[in-house]
């Protein structure tokens, strides 16, 4: 009826290409219009837009239904009209005469030459013959017919893709059989009744498009077990299909443009839906379409991202600090959505109201978690993304707070007193710069300074090298020596030549 064209990484088709002749109707994307404005009929028969193109029969039943049949030409001149300069009812004309005479010349054709019966083994060569016997014929009709005949026993989309499976397995030329293949897949995916059936009962929209991640990203090993999703998802693994992934893609982005909520119930579900699938669309990379996906998802945020919907959302992790780090990462992953400000709202939230500094520096604990616990905020903000008023407004605060934890509790004194070597000293210090108890900057740097004053004594090696007798032993410490430095930062990646 009309040809639409999307842009790459979006679903939002451009401006319709009008079909003119009957074989316009034949074109992929004449053929996805069609699917979406034929698609009560198509589910209810089992049929691909591919197969209603080369089945008389099923095409008179569809004409057959009337109004049905009226509604979806209607809809499509109303579209078209204006790209095809005229009015809705000249479109209306021309649009029955070219269905019209698209079912006149697919019946006679196929009435002068039935379709042939096709086995897997012989698919391959089926096609070769019948395209030399075609020759310029447009868009493999013979070929389609078989196909289409071949499909017809399935009473299901699960059987419709065992057999059109056992074609691509069974293929001897892989490069003429499976683009046929591919297109009918794609076709049977772009149906939401057909991906219900092959990922089964869904209970929010947040599940069906989680499930369509874990499709997209095969072959890599499943992350949902869908038992009715499995010969879709072997098939797509073991064959090259792009356009079935261009389908499940656009199906995955159209669903993100929806208002549908991706939970039910409370604001606070649908927003832990959001950031459940987040993490899923972060992993799948760009396999689920990479940045313009995310760009996209993020468009979602602001109707159901609030300070208050993200505080519920979170208020299951134990201490605010969790909270905090937690919406970072979502503030990082997010990138240029806008979200963001609802995120960076949240996390205004938790040092003015929640008092996180005062929270952290009161809380009972060991000294060298809570200056890890410190450090692993700083980086969170460090980045987050947070720009750079907002992030020293933040960060600061915890470069003062772990100054005056590592003063008040006089550490490096207290390390002093309780090893009685310069060696045993610096390799506490040396352990507590790799587990990161040390902001980068003037805390760290001072770690450092202590850590160098140890190793400067002139009794360092000896007690460094106390109890190792052998060469072996004396080998060893060293190595673990150079390789705490490494990770503490004060030593480069690879031993220097002749130090020791």
């Amino acid at each position: 009826m009309a040809q639409e064209t999307e842009s790459e990484g979006t679903s939002t088709p451009s401006a319709p290409t009008i079909c003119r002749e009957p074989n316009d109707l034949f074109a992929a994307n004449a053929k996805r219009v069609i699917g979406r404005l034929c698609r009560e009929f198509l589910d209810k028969s089992i049929l691909t837009p591919t197969e209603l193109l080369h089945a008389p029969d099923k095409q008179q039943e569809y004409l057959n239904r009337g109004t049905e049949y009226q509604a979806a030409v209607q809809k499509a001149a109303m579209a078209q009209a204006q790209a095809a300069r005229q009015n809705v009812a000249q479109r209306v004309r021309e649009l029955y005469n070219v269905v019209d005479g698209a079912v006149r010349d697919t019946a006679e054709r196929l009435k002068a030459k039935p379709p042939s019966a096709i086995e897997p083994a012989g698919f391959a060569a089926f096609v070769d013959a019948a395209r030399k016997a075609e020759l310029t014929e447009a868009h493999d009709l013979f070929v389609n017919a078989a196909l289409t005949l071949y499909l017809a026993p399935a009473k299901t989309w699960t059987e419709k893709i065992d057999r059109l499976r056992a074609l691509a397995d069974g293929a001897t030329e892989a490069a003429v059989v499976l683009p046929l293949i591919d297109e009918v897949l794609s076709e049977i995916v772009e149906s939401k009744a057909a991906l219900r059936e092959l990922f089964g009962p869904s209970e929010t929209m947040g599940r069906f498009l989680e499930a369509l991640a874990d499709m997209l990203v095969a072959p890599q090993p499943a992350t949902m077990d869908i038992p009715e999703a499995r010969r879709l998802r072997e098939m797509i693994s073991r064959h090259p299909l792009p356009e079935t992934r261009a389908a499940l893609l656009r199906q995955l982005r159209r669903s993100l443009e929806a208002k549908t909520p991706l939970a039910s119930g409370a604001p606070p579900a649908d927003l832990n839906a959001h950031l459940r699938l987040l993490d899923v669309l972060i992993k799948a990379g760009d396999a689920t379409g990479g940045e313009n996906t995310i760009d996209l998802f993020g468009q979602r945020l602001p109707r159901v991202l609030s300070v208050d919907t993200l505080s519920a959302a979170l208020r299951a992790l134990p201490k605010v600090d969790d909270k905090l780090v937690r919406a970072l990462e979502i503030h990082r992953r997010l990138a240029t959505s806008p979200g963001r400000l609802q995120v960076r709202q949240y996390v205004e939230y938790l040092f003015e109201t929640e008092r996180l500094v005062l929270t952290i520096s009161k809380e009972p604990e060991p000294i060298s978690h809570k200056l890890q616990r410190i450090t692993k905020l700083h980086d969170a903000l460090v980045t987050s993304g947070l720009s750079g008023a907002a992030l020293t407004k933040h960060a600061e605060p915890l470069v003062t707070l772990q100054e005056e934890v590592i003063r008040e509790s006089r550490l490096f004194d207290k390390i002093e007193r309780e090893k009685p070597t310069p060696a045993a000293r610096a390799l506490v210090l040396l352990d507590l710069c790799a587990e990161g108890a040390f902001i980068q900057g003037a805390n760290l740097r001072a770690a450092h300074a202590q850590i160098r004053r140890h190793m400067q004594d002139e009794s360092f090696a000896s007690s460094l090298l106390a109890g190792a007798e052998d060469k072996q032993s004396q080998t060893k410490r060293l190595a673990e020596l150079h390789q705490k430095l490494q990770r503490s930062g004060l030593a480069p990646a690879s031993p220097v030549a002749g130090s020791a």
